[in-house]
């Protein structure tokens, strides 16, 4: 195969990647009840979203956990965090606080969480070391991870901007201190394209 057939899939395949990704998160859609079984939300929980991007994510869940609950939001994003309180507070909700994380630290406090998100972020992580340590440190004992990300497209690198390997999500959270609870690999949301939910726990 030729550096330009190369290059010219690639360029398709990520045009396919943004336009099933681009909608970023419905609340109303299939992925919502199948989060809140996965994670047991429930209204009082305190739970994060970890890479909120636009805060679709975040206000679903400050919905689901209640004005008794919190929700805390992280983005790495300078831009995005100042989006985000902007979006919090227009919908009037005072049950979230937003954080600005950091390349390889969630930003969030130590034990704060029942609960973490991670939606289509995992892939773009480049010290999981660290950041999975973070996390780690975010969660209460007994608490769940939810990493919920894209499978490489085609042929391309089991780890990439396109995607990332479920195994080896799996394999780098497990290192880091997690235990695994389960792979969905039917998870919704990514219109015809795969998408798939690893579930951890922190050990009690």
């Amino acid at each position: 195969m030729t550096p330009n057939t190369v290059r010219a899939l690639a360029l398709l395949a990520l045009l396919f990647t943004s336009g099933c990704t681009g909608g970023g998160f419905n609340a109303r859609g299939p992925e919502m009840p199948r989060l809140t079984e996965a994670l047991g939300l429930r209204t009082g929980m305190t739970v994060a979203d970890v890479g909120a991007g636009r805060g679709q994510l975040t206000l679903a869940l400050a919905a689901a956990v209640g004005s008794t609950g919190h929700v805390f939001s992280s983005d790495i994003d300078p831009d995005r965090v100042r989006a985000l309180r902007e979006a919090v507070a227009e919908a009037g909700w005072s049950n979230v606080t937003v954080v600005e994380a950091k390349a390889s630290e969630s930003g969030l406090p130590a034990g704060c969480c029942e609960a973490i998100v991670l939606r289509r972020v995992y892939h773009h992580v480049t010290d999981p070391t660290a950041t999975n340590a973070s996390l780690l440190r975010a969660l209460r004992p007994g608490g769940v991870l939810a990493v919920i990300d894209i499978p490489p497209p085609l042929f391309f690198l089991e780890r990439s901007t396109l995607g990332i390997a479920p195994q080896i999500v799996i394999d780098e959270v497990k290192a880091s201190g997690f235990d695994m609870l389960q792979l969905r690999t039917d998870w919704p949301g990514r219109g015809p394209f795969e998408s798939y939910c690893a579930l951890f726990r922190k050990p009690a």
